[in-house]
């Protein structure tokens, strides 16, 4: 009798049990080895385990293996519990047990379908396919499932990542809601104000290395978190430029939570391909936000700007990326005209110099910024001259006209839903009193309900007004009280002019022309 060398194949995935996968691989094991003692034809040689991998594919580490000892002549056989421990892909299922184990000869056995390859059985060739076809079906059926749970996750705004993103940490309450993490959001907050202040994101990396802080990758080991990436070093990971970027561009730090980026095509191919923008799933106010909502725009508009540097200058240059050409709205160019001892920098077009139909000028650099800093300094105190009347709106807030209105109107509402609620119940006894007929209280109570779905919905509406008017005071005060900082100045630096100014026009009759943010806030 021919004895068989014997592998032993164990697989279970997340998906089929998500608490007793170990316990799951033990039993298949008991099974399967009592299976093979009782035989005297099958001989032991190893045991290959996929614990917590899907039978969509055969991408698996052990099972990889298990082709290698095929190859290496070490195993002609395999045992198996059933067709869906070997896998679940109808067609690869197929092909493995159909082409290619026959042509290496090798055995294959699944002990509870009863099916075992070298028994030439037609009642098998039929049950066969129908079995995997069953098993492909199902990893459909639970991938779609899988999929339409996520995505109902992903709407009501529950994080699903496996690891929270840097500066936040999954909360232990609630696996799927974001909390602030008190050291990492400190971190992310000196990025942001680094990059205010005009540091490249280099200088950046570099300030955060030499000071010893661990990037997002080894923070995250550093705390306890089981986190692997395809990118492993022998080496610590540093910060780098890449990640800095990513951290500065990420709006989960303003509370807006995107998720659904990426997806798979289906339930058998795993590569993940990009979902368009209109795609994702996007959630604001979701969370604690780290960064003001200000702060982070004036972020973007800078890294969409031309803030390009000088070789060996840790900083943009003042006026970077928001210079331009009054004639023709192009941006404004920094020249050199004087030599390393001494330098004469002018702006020029950068449309007069590719010679696209503006006409060519020039101005000092230091002209525009003794403009820049009176200008401000005139802008500041006429904002901050206001002050004494948003100081009298937080002393009195509910007393503004506006505020009291609203006030009486959402008293009032209230007030008439409570009497249609009476006239609801006294509408209801009369019914019971057979004085009205089920018709007549079907109509009144339709009407009453129509009359109280109405003013609710009025409510709502006041109450949104009433919200919009208080936050926009206390807006409108904080906007000041960031202001205040800058009364005294003696010279401007990169990170006021990102906090006031949008866009300088220069003119070539050498106009300046000057667009201050917070238009609204100084209306």
């Amino acid at each position: 009798m021919k004895k068989y060398k014997v592998a032993i194949y164990l697989r279970i995935s997340k998906e089929d049990d998500k608490n007793f996968e170990s316990e799951s691989i033990i039993n298949q094991k008991i099974m399967l080895t009592e299976f093979i003692n009782s035989r005297e034809d099958l001989e032991l040689v190893s045991i290959r385990i996929d614990d917590g991998y899907s039978g969509g594919n055969f991408e698996r580490p052990a099972f990889k293996k298990l082709m290698e000892d095929i190859k290496d002549k070490k195993v002609n056989c395999i045992i198996v519990k059933d067709f869906s421990r070997f896998g679940r892909n109808f067609i690869e299922v197929g092909k493995y047990i159909e082409e290619i184990f026959p042509f290496m000869n090798v055995r294959f056995i699944s002990i509870n379908d009863g099916y075992d390859s070298i028994k030439n059985n037609t009642k098998d060739n039929l049950i066969v396919p129908f079995k995997n076809l069953i098993n492909d079906a199902y990893l459909r059926d639970i991938s779609l499932k899988v999929r339409s749970q996520l995505d109902i996750k992903r709407k009501n705004g529950e994080f699903i990542g496996s690891f929270a993103t840097y500066g936040y940490l999954k909360d232990p309450n609630n696996k799927n809601k974001l909390i602030v993490d008190e050291y990492a959001s400190k971190i992310v907050k000196e990025i942001f104000k680094l990059k205010l202040e005009g540091f490249t994101n280099n200088k950046i990396a570099q300030i955060l290395n030499d000071k010893g802080i661990l990037c997002p990758m080894e923070y995250k080991k550093y705390i306890g978190l089981n986190f692997k990436t395809g990118f492993k070093s022998k080496t610590m990971a540093l910060w780098n430029h890449n990640t800095i970027i990513r951290i500065l561009k990420n709006p989960i730090y303003i509370g807006v939570l995107e998720q659904g980026k990426s997806t798979t095509l289906n339930y058998r191919v795993k590569t993940r391909v990009e979902n368009p923008k209109e795609k994702w799933l996007v959630c604001k106010d979701n969370h604690q936000p780290i960064i003001d909502k200000d702060i982070f725009e004036n972020i973007q508009k800078i890294m969409l700007s031309d803030t390009r540097v000088a070789p060996n200058n840790e900083k943009v240059f003042l006026l970077s990326g928001i210079l331009y050409c009054g004639d023709c709205k192009r941006s404004l160019i920094r020249k050199n005209y004087g030599t390393k001892e001494k330098r004469y920098i002018y702006y020029v077009c950068s449309g007069a110099i590719k010679k696209t139909g503006c006409t060519k000028y020039a101005i000092r650099d230091k002209i525009i910024e003794d403009i820049i800093f009176k200008t401000i300094k005139i802008h500041i105190k006429t904002l901050l001259d206001i002050k004494k009347l948003f100081n009298l709106i937080k002393q009195l807030p509910y007393k503004e006209p506006e505020v009291i209105n609203l006030n009486v109107n959402i008293d009032n509402q209230k007030e008439e839903i409570e009497k249609l609620e009476e006239r609801k119940f006294k509408i209801y006894e009369d019914y019971k009193d057979k004085i009205l007929n089920k018709d007549e209280y079907n109509r009144y109570t339709f009407i009453i309900d129509k009359k109280i779905e109405i003013l609710k919905k009025s409510i709502k509406d006041f109450e949104t007004k009433f919200n919009n008017l208080v936050n926009r005071n206390e807006q409108e005060q904080q906007f000041v009280q960031s202001l205040e900082k800058y009364k005294e100045i003696e010279k401007i630096d990169r990170k006021l002019i990102i906090f006031l100014i949008e866009k300088i026009y220069i003119y070539k009759n050498s106009t300046i022309y000057i667009k201050f943010k917070f238009n609204e806030q100084y209306k």
